[in-house]
């Protein structure tokens, strides 16, 4: 048992409180040589997030943490991750993005190379950043320090069995009570070191469990560690909730809950979301993308642009609502498109509808005989009518495309009519209409010319009988 006296209490009280604040440290010691910019993102010990964005990377130098969290910081544990950015040659820029376009790849030595983002974390005490070089406060150990040499070390040469438990650490004691504990690592810094000999040409990679940072203000956490690489790629903070991450036997993944039901299960009281965030890392434009879902609708959020909704179901949204078939045909209502776009029902335009007709997307022009198209649109039935899934006050007019394909036989299907085909078909009857207006018009004003000279002649004739009776 460790009895730490009045005097050593009051020791470690002192140090927590004149825990001096960071003067000249700042969240990095150097940038790498080609970050052009760079954005800290704070985690603060309640979970709250923040961000600050650098436009010069060579800033974060001489930045004190301080400046970052605000003079009524929470006292705790901070985390923060660095990510920086590089600015792309125009050329590669443009050729990523026509690229990307079409949809391929650029050449990877076209490409910068993505700078690798910095994380750590900080303590606050009392509304200052503690000192990351305090030294530890412990209470004088008749224990060895682990980093000495001793002759007392013993070498096995054999098997060791141990039928019971095992306690490893400097603050390991007689009579150690271990419950249900089989090996316990007892001491200030814990680590559990993988350190591969094997020769040239079998996997040599060493690891390491490490719980918690030695640093003072360093993190809680439980980490698996590549030394070789010099990278952390698996962390729990002090503290995470239950189920943080869980597998279930049929590898289903689960996060926030322990009883998955798909392949990946994301569980939240309030709006459980996935976030895609393409840092500048690697020159390219950064942007970042939510896909979020609630009790109000499913969407997809542009964070980067303003965090618009370009995207949105609602709840009890119907089956095939919007239906993209093999084919890439669009339907809308329906699950088998028959067409770019396929709506099964009414469409609402609040603007202008514009059909492609330009000549260079045309083959096969024919003039259409006009005049005998005037006579078939004079036999083609007109009707009033109203769709059979609407209601029977929602009257429409025109003409059947049945009627309408047996006429002019224009169209891909007797059961279809396309608003330019009608179109068409009006404007030539409206031509040849309007020839036989203009010859009708010729025959008319003949007739009227022939009038006119017989009024004219009979007029004459009529005065000069006149004339010769008043003569007699």
């Amino acid at each position: 048992m460790i009895i730490i006296t009045r005097t050593l209490a009051l020791s470690l009280c002192l140090a927590l409180i004149s825990a001096p604040a960071v003067a000249a440290e700042s969240l990095i010691g150097a940038v790498p040589v080609t970050a052009s910019s760079a954005i800290v993102r704070l985690i603060a010990p309640e979970g709250s997030v923040s961000e600050k964005r650098f436009g010069n990377a060579g800033d974060l130098t001489s930045t004190d943490p301080r400046s970052l969290i605000g003079a009524d910081a929470i006292d705790g544990v901070w985390h923060f991750e660095i990510s920086f950015g590089q600015s792309m040659p125009d050329a590669v820029m443009q050729a990523a993005r026509d690229a990307r376009r079409e949809g391929t790849t650029v050449a990877p030595n076209d490409l910068l190379k993505p700078l690798a983002p910095v994380s750590g974390s900080f303590r606050v005490a009392g509304g200052r950043v503690v000192d990351s070089a305090l030294p530890e406060i412990r209470p004088s150990s008749p224990t060895r320090p682990k980093s000495s040499p001793s002759p007392l070390d013993q070498v096995i040469p054999d098997d060791l069995i141990v039928q019971g438990s095992a306690c490893v650490g400097l603050d390991c004691v007689n009579n150690e009570s271990f419950g249900f504990d089989t090996i316990r690592l007892k001491e200030n810094n814990t680590r559990i070191k993988f350190e591969d000999t094997s020769a040239s040409g079998f996997p040599t990679h060493d690891w390491q469990l490490t719980a918690n940072d030695s640093a003072s203000g360093g993190a809680e956490r439980f980490s698996i560690e590549d030394i070789t690489a010099a990278t952390v790629p698996f962390t729990v903070s002090g503290s995470a909730p239950s189920n943080a991450l869980f597998i279930d036997t049929s590898g289903r993944i689960g996060l926030g809950t322990s009883t998955p039901v798909l392949n990946l299960h994301i569980v939240k009281s309030d709006t459980p979301a996935a976030r895609l965030e393409q840092t500048n890392a690697g020159g390219f434009t950064a942007q970042t993308w939510d896909v979020a879902g609630n009790e109000a609708n499913f969407f997809v959020r542009d964070v980067t642009g303003g965090s618009r909704l370009p995207f949105r179901i609602r709840p009890g949204a119907p089956t095939s609502a919007i239906d993209i078939a093999a084919s890439g045909n669009v339907g809308i209502g329906t699950a088998s498109p028959q067409a770019k776009l396929h709506v099964a029902g009414d469409a609402y335009i609040a603007g202008t509808l514009t059909q492609l007709s330009s000549r260079t997307a045309k083959t096969n022009l024919v003039a259409v005989a006009a005049d005998g198209m005037l006579d078939q649109l004079a036999r083609l039935p007109i009707w009033t009518w109203n769709y059979l899934r609407s209601d029977a006050g929602e009257r429409h007019i025109g003409p059947v495309a049945e009627d309408f394909y047996a006429a002019f036989g224009f169209g891909t299907s007797e059961r279809q009519l396309a608003p330019s085909d009608v179109a068409g078909v009006a404007l030539a009857a409206t031509q040849a209409l309007q020839r036989e207006i203009v010859e009708r018009d010729r025959t008319i004003a003949s007739l009227e010319a022939r009038l006119d000279r017989l009024e004219r002649a009979l007029t004459k004739r009529e005065t000069h009988a006149e004339a010769s009776t008043s003569g007699h």
